[in-house]
C-alpha cells in the first residue's frame, strides 16, 4: 500500500527533522530566476566545548537582542599589547616563583606630585599637635619606615591577590617615594607576589591602607595562610585613611570614598579610569589571553589610588573646628 502524504504534513516532518526553518523570502527573492540565500546558522556547541565561552554566549545575547536597545560601549578604551610593552618593569624570580614588579618615581605620576611629596614631608612638624590627631601614627616616623597599600583582587571573598601596590622609600628623602607594583601574571604567581609583600611590610613600622582594616588587610591574612607563607606581617601602626577621612569629612559630601575625595580635595576627577567593578574580569581575561590592553588601565587605576591617598594624607591635619 503507498502512503501519500499531504503537502502540509510533509513540510512539517521536514521541520521536525531539520530544525526551524527560515522565514519565508521577501517577495522579490521568489522571483523567477532568484535563488533565495538562507543565513548560516552558528555552529552547535556542547558542555565542555571550548567554543562554550563567555565571549560566544555574549555575542549570542547581543544577536539577538532588539536592535532598539544596542549594548553600550565599553568605558575604557581597548589597546592590546604584550605586558612587557604596555607595561614597563622586570620579571623577578624568588624563592616562592616568579612576578612581574613595575617600579616607578612617584614624582613622575602627576604634574603636582612634586607639592603633594612637599606637603608630605612638612607634616612631621605638625604630628602630635591637637590638630593632628590622625595622623599620630606617623610622629616622628622616617619615611622608610611607612609603606601604603592598595589592593586588586579577582573577585570577592576568598578571590586571589594579583595586583599589590606600594609606595615606599629606600632614603628618608619624602620627595624620593617609589610606587612599587607587584603584579601576578597568571593565577599561580599569586604565591610569589603575596611573599615580596611580606617582606616589604617586615621591614617596616608603620602601614598606611584605605579601608585595609576592613578589606585589604584581612585578605592578605587569608592568602598567605592559603598559600602556607604563615601569618602576614603588620606593622605595629596602621592608619586607614578611610576612617580617618570619615571622622573628618562625615556629612559633607555624600561619601567619603577615595575618588570623592580626590575630586573634593585634590581639584580633579578621572578621565577613562576603569570601574572598579570591571578589573577581576579584565585580568582573567588577560590570564587566557595575554593581551594587557586592559592591565594598563589597572595598572595606572592602582598608581592613581596609591598617590590620592599620599594627596588627601596633609587634608586630615586640620582640626575639626576648620572643617
Amino acid at each position: 500500500m503507498i502512503l501519500v502524504l499531504s503537502k502540509r504534513l510533509r513540510r512539517r516532518l521536514r521541520q521536525i527533522d531539520d530544525g526551524p526553518v527560515a522565514a519565508p523570502p521577501p517577495e522579490e527573492a521568489r522571483r523567477p530566476g532568484r535563488v533565495p540565500v538562507r543565513a548560516p546558522e552558528p555552529p552547535p556547541v556542547r558542555a565542555g566545548d571550548p567554543a562554550l565561552s563567555r565571549e560566544r554566549l555574549g555575542r549570542e545575547v547581543r544577536r539577538r537582542a532588539p536592535q532598539g536597545n544596542p549594548e553600550p560601549p565599553p568605558s575604557v578604551s581597548q589597546v592590546s599589547g604584550p605586558l612587557e610593552e604596555l607595561v614597563p618593569g622586570e620579571a623577578v624570580e624568588c624563592a616562592e616563583g616568579c612576578y612581574w614588579c613595575a617600579r616607578l618615581a612617584a614624582r613622575e605620576m602627576l604634574a603636582n606630585a612634586a607639592d603633594t611629596l612637599a606637603r608630605f614631608g612638612g607634616l612631621t612638624a605638625l604630628i602630635g599637635s591637637e590638630a593632628s590627631e590622625p595622623l599620630d601614627a606617623l610622629c616622628g616616623l622616617p619615611p622608610t619606615q611607612l609603606v601604603l597599600l592598595d589592593l586588586e583582587t579577582g573577585g570577592l571573598s576568598s578571590a586571589p591577590i594579583f595586583l599589590v601596590g606600594l609606595i615606599v622609600w629606600e632614603c628618608d628623602e619624602p620627595s624620593e617615594a617609589l610606587c612599587v607594583q607587584l603584579f601576578a601574571r597568571d593565577y599561580a604567581e599569586e604565591r610569589a607576589i603575596l611573599a615580596a609583600t611580606a617582606e616589604l611590610l617586615r621591614a617596616r613600622s608603620a602601614l598606611m591602607t584605605f579601608n585595609g582594616r576592613a578589606f585589604d588587610l584581612p585578605l592578605l591574612r587569608e592568602r598567605m595562610i592559603y598559600h602556607g607563607l604563615g601569618a602576614c606581617p603588620e606593622p605595629s601602626a596602621h592608619l586607614d585613611l578611610l576612617l580617618a577621612a570619615r571622622s573628618r569629612f562625615r556629612g559633607r559630601w555624600e561619601d567619603c570614598r577615595l575618588q570623592t575625595l580626590e575630586r573634593h580635595l585634590c581639584g580633579r576627577a578621572r578621565v577613562g579610569d576603569i570601574p572598579g567593578a570591571e578589573i577581576p574580569e579584565a585580568w582573567h581575561r588577560f590570564v587566557h589571553s595575554g593581551d594587557a590592553g586592559r592591565m594598563m588601565a589597572v595598572m595606572e587605576h592602582n598608581r592613581l589610588d596609591l598617590i590620592t591617598m599620599l594627596e588627601v594624607l596633609p587634608h586630615l591635619q586640620t582640626s575639626s573646628e576648620d572643617a
